[in-house]
């Protein structure tokens, strides 16, 4: 429940600085539109990661007194779904016009984050194929680095699942971190 409302909050503050900065550069939502055909998203903006604190609360702890896998696994939810939002809403394809499934995800635990943490996520996108996006993730406590994760997914809609150029991801952009996951996934599919 506690990771729900965490959404709500997170939602809740990027729509409010979208319209704060919609107001202060006096543009209105139908100057930021681009044709229907034509969607321009710079690379910066797609690279621009996304940062976010959270405590660990109680309701995130497991039983060994440390934040469970699990747990992780709902902070990049989080991290994706604001990001994916910031990148809809400034280049005016609408807020949460367009969702994300995980299609793979993969979390090294380098240390264990305990009760009462303050943990910032940073959520990166680290390039793209024709069908897939892919995220890295790295979870600190202060400035040390206690996990890192990766994520593939699949953007859809209510009209179904969309190419990543949907969003301006053109053509690909794979680097060596996401053709070594891709070869593992096809290595262990195959047993």
């Amino acid at each position: 429940m506690n990771m729900l409302i965490r959404f709500f909050i997170v939602m809740a503050l990027l729509k409010r600085e979208h319209s704060e900065s919609i107001k202060n550069s006096g543009q209105s939502k139908t100057a930021q539109k681009e044709g229907d055909n034509a969607v321009k998203v710079s690379t910066e903006d797609l690279f621009r990661p996304f940062s976010k604190s959270y405590r660990v609360l109680p309701h995130d702890m497991g039983f060994r007194n440390h934040l469970p896998n699990y747990r992780y696994l709902s902070f990049i939810e989080i991290n994706v779904t604001a990001w994916l939002y910031k990148i809809l809403k400034k280049n005016g394809l609408g807020g949460l016009s367009m969702d994300w499934i995980i299609s793979m995800q993969e979390m090294v635990y380098l240390k264990e984050i305990k009760f009462l943490s303050k943990m910032t996520v940073t959520s990166t996108l680290e390039g793209w194929d024709e069908k897939y996006g892919y995220f890295q993730h790295h979870f600190y406590v202060k400035d040390t680095l206690m996990a890192i994760g990766l994520t593939k997914f699949v953007l859809f809609n209510k009209k179904g699942k969309h190419l990543p150029s949907s969003i301006g991801m053109q053509g690909e952009h794979l680097t060596e971190v996401i053709e070594t996951w891709n070869a593992n996934q096809i290595a262990i599919k195959s047993q």
